[in-house]
């Protein structure tokens, strides 16, 4: 079948899956099934990334793959929290100043009854002290300082430990890297922290009716938008983007060797348009003659129901459908809880119950998922649908579209007021 156009080698793959994947009658690839048991299968094969130590500032977002405890005591020793004047018990209100400390000075004496020591923010504070007295409360005539109030013993000092205890978990695995724990992890003079590396992507665009976005297209062809798309949304799950191209051929040798080279390289490819089983449609000749163990084929939803995945060893395939919509929503159902596994979390997107705010006149039919954007107000969480929900448009792109309505199938219209089951699919740990 060298240099065989898809055209041709379609009815030869079709009756080669029809003779090799029966046993008994029954088809060893699973098609057209539920969401989570496609959800279910392709995390199997979903391997954890290995994990390898990065500079602190260029692991932020990134996954942490060990815990990190607490090496000493947060603060070390007790410390001034405020400029003032460090005092032993006794006085009756006056106290003599035996020292000032500037910033990083350490007292040497350990001060008596009577005694003071003038103190900093965060400076280390000498013995025998029993509060530091704010500098604005105190009267201060040459060596001596008198404060007119009661001393509460313990005022103003922060004691060892009162931020973290030695042996103190501060970073669970699984955790990302953001920046307020990278500035704990800083105080504790870290500069290295163990991650998962990010999933490499390569993402190819079939049809030969399709171009690259930077190409001007001919008549009947048109741009690849699918391909930055899904770029972008890779990235936002902290993967690594290593390639995005377009086949633009009808050649299915030509596509496979690209599909190999790309793989070849990536952890998961993933494949955009042609998943159907129409005469010109690549996906599926694709994947099968390249002798990868398809996973499933078709899922009851809608938009994406032409979807599938396949794995080859240890690296996945994601075949989404061409139609914007359909290509957006079965990403997030099916790329990014694998994304999120092969980086140590937990895969599913937070899901939650949300009051629509807005009418979708659409019913019945399969499990429908529906472009949306979330918010919480005083009174919970509320929704509204996007416009353009065809699986063909994309207008519904230029709002902020962080969540998908999940309607179950058969669903009636969607009435203003309603509550709806939500998916957030901005990451849950940014």
């Amino acid at each position: 079948m060298k240099n065989a156009k898809l055209a041709d080698i379609r009815p030869v793959l079709l009756v080669n899956r029809q003779k090799s994947n029966m046993r008994g009658g029954e088809s060893l690839v699973l098609e057209n099934i539920e969401l989570e048991k496609a959800q279910d299968i392709i995390l199997d094969h979903a391997r954890v990334m290995p994990a390898g130590s990065l500079p602190l500032l260029q692991a932020l977002g990134r996954i942490v793959a060990e815990d990190i405890a607490a090496e000493h005591d947060m603060p070390p020793c007790a410390q001034a929290a405020m400029d003032g004047y460090a005092v032993a018990e006794g006085g009756d209100g006056v106290y003599k100043v035996i020292e000032r400390l500037r910033p990083g000075e350490i007292s040497a004496v350990s001060l008596s009854a009577n005694q003071a020591v003038g103190v900093v923010t965060g400076g280390p504070l000498p013995g025998g002290v029993v509060a530091v007295l704010p500098e604005e409360a105190v009267e201060l005539k040459g060596d001596f300082i008198t404060y007119r109030k009661s001393i509460e013993p313990g005022s103003n000092i922060k004691p060892p430990g009162e931020n973290f205890l030695k042996g103190d978990l501060l970073v669970r695995k699984g955790t990302c890297l953001s920046a307020g724990i990278a500035s704990v992890l800083a105080s504790y003079g870290i500069d290295e922290v163990i991650v998962y590396r990010k999933p490499r992507v390569a993402i190819l665009s079939l049809g030969a009716d399709i171009v690259s976005h930077r190409e001007i297209p001919m008549t009947g062809q048109m741009r690849d938008s699918n391909g930055v798309l899904l770029a972008g949304l890779v990235m936002q799950e902290q993967g690594e983007v290593i390639d995005v191209r377009v086949a633009g051929v009808d050649n299915i040798t030509q596509i496979g060797e690209l599909f190999e080279k790309l793989l070849e390289r990536a952890d998961i490819l993933i494949t955009i348009g042609g998943a159907a089983y129409g005469v010109c449609d690549q996906a599926f000749p694709l994947i099968e003659q390249s002798g990868a163990d398809i996973l499933f084929w078709g899922i009851q939803i809608k938009p994406g129901s032409h979807s599938g995945a396949a794995a080859i060893g240890e690296k996945l395939v994601i075949s989404l459908p061409g139609s914007p919509l359909a290509c957006a929503v079965s990403f997030n159902l099916l790329a990014v809880p694998v994304l999120r596994a092969m980086q140590g979390l937990a895969p599913h997107q937070v899901r939650l119950s949300a009051i629509c705010t807005n009418a979708f006149g659409k019913k019945g039919g399969p499990r429908r998922f529906v472009l949306a954007n979330a918010a919480c107000a005083h009174a919970g969480w509320n929704v509204k649908i996007l416009p353009g929900q065809k699986s063909s448009m994309t207008r519904a792109f230029l709002s902020d579209w962080n969540a998908i309505i999940d309607l179950p199938a058969g669903h009636p219209p969607v009435e203003k007021g309603d509550a709806v089951s939500v998916i957030l699919l901005k990451p849950a740990y940014f």
